[in-house]
């Protein structure tokens, strides 16, 4: 099992431990403010299905391309993945960004 991300965020579904652990990574590279929003709006490890709004995706996709470019470059293919993922949720102005 594991994650599927809207608007294009996996093409395959992401495990949560592979998901998990890109948060982490990213949270090592982020300021203490990018890592609050992470924490506020994403940093879910239950599993449990859940949506974001437009404006949170926003700042969520902002995050994962900010830090994209300081992972190696495995990581920094699905944070780049997910990020554009939020950018285009975001951008539909009325779409939730789903994961589930």
């Amino acid at each position: 099992m594991g994650w599927s991300i809207s608007h294009g965020g996996t093409r395959h579904g992401y495990s949560y431990n592979s998901v998990a652990e890109l948060l982490d990574l990213i949270k090592e590279h982020a300021s203490w403010r990018q890592r609050l929003k992470l924490k506020l709006i994403i940093d879910r490890r239950s599993g449990d299905p859940f949506s974001v709004p437009p404006a949170e995706a926003q700042a969520v996709g902002d995050i994962f391309l900010d830090v994209a470019d300081r992972l190696p470059a495995e990581w920094s293919r699905m944070a780049r993945q997910i990020g554009h993922s939020a950018l285009r949720a975001a951008s539909s102005g009325n779409e939730p960004w789903v994961w589930s």
